[in-house]
């Protein structure tokens, strides 16, 4: 049984000779009648009576005709609609956190204002947890920040951002221009977790002193690490762009470490295999015009 038997039998009940059905399909009356007659031994019942060399829909005919008619009616949408599905499909987006903070609230507001019959789905971890999901594809792009290990994943960079060292006002570092390494990791450190990019960049960068730390603080809440360094309850590394506010107001004072430059690198991430819809190929372009304000 093929469409083509189902659209002709669909025909004939509506024209309910096979003269006038031939006659809107094109075809030879032969040709027709050999289409029903090929439908009936596929399915081994009689759709029609024949009476006087005329067909009658019969009962059997007019309930396979209400299925056939919800079929063609479902296959004719799905052929029609078919790249509106692209279109409704959900796109799901993995963020670092310091990108989320800043970036990604104005991407997806630029992406649903453009294409607003996407969904979308935001996953927000630290670094190495998000670059994980993009492995396993449990999300189709990601916005990371630092250094992205795997080979499989496609890197495209679009900015970057300073880390720097903060303390209280009350800190004695608040009252020298400049410190040393050997300095900082003799205070009390309040640091980011292990796998998140912040944390991440600062140890690699303790690796080429041949130092490592052990941080009084670990937290995966940026804010909760201001709030401690603003209490001088020790020293930490972060984003200056997640700062500025608390340094304009003195709340907290950038600490110059006069042999340690720290930096990451904002990028966009998908797997070198993924399917690049139109939907997907725009969200990297707003991700790349957002990211200029960044």
């Amino acid at each position: 049984m093929k469409l083509r038997h189902l659209r002709i039998f669909k025909i004939v009940c509506e024209e309910e000779t096979i003269t006038k059905a031939s006659e809107k399909l094109f075809m030879t009356q032969p040709a027709v009648s050999n289409a029903i007659s090929e439908l009936e031994d596929y399915l081994g019942i009689c759709l029609f009576d024949r009476i006087s060399r005329r067909l009658y829909l019969n009962e059997t005919g007019k309930l396979f005709l209400e299925k056939t008619i919800k079929l063609l009616d479902l296959y004719d949408d799905l052929e029609k609609n078919t790249k509106e599905l692209e279109m409704n499909a959900t796109i799901k987006i993995g963020s670092s956190i310091t990108i989320a903070n800043f970036l990604l609230p104005k991407v997806i507001e630029k992406f649903e204002t453009v294409h607003k019959n996407t969904p979308t789905k935001i996953i927000i971890d630290n670094a190495r947890e998000v670059e994980e999901k993009l492995i396993n594809n449990e999300i189709d792009l990601a916005l990371l920040e630092g250094v992205i290990y795997n080979d499989q994943l496609i890197k495209i960079p679009f900015s970057s951002y300073r880390l720097i060292a903060i303390c209280s006002p009350k800190h004695k570092f608040a009252l020298q221009k400049s410190i040393t390494v050997s300095d900082l990791i003799k205070e009390k450190l309040l640091l980011r977790e292990e796998g998140s990019a912040i944390r991440d960049t600062f140890d690699s960068a303790l690796l080429l002193h041949n130092i490592s730390v052990e941080p009084k603080w670990i937290s995966v809440n940026s804010q909760a690490l201001i709030r401690a360094v603003e209490q001088n309850l020790g020293v930490s590394i972060l984003p200056k762009i997640l700062v500025e506010d608390e340094i304009s107001k003195g709340k907290i004072l950038e600490v110059c470490i006069c042999d340690l430059e720290l930096s990451n690198i904002n990028q966009i991430a998908f797997h070198k295999d993924k399917l690049q819809t139109k939907t997907f190929k725009s969200l990297v372009e707003i991700i790349k015009n957002e990211a200029e304000k960044f």
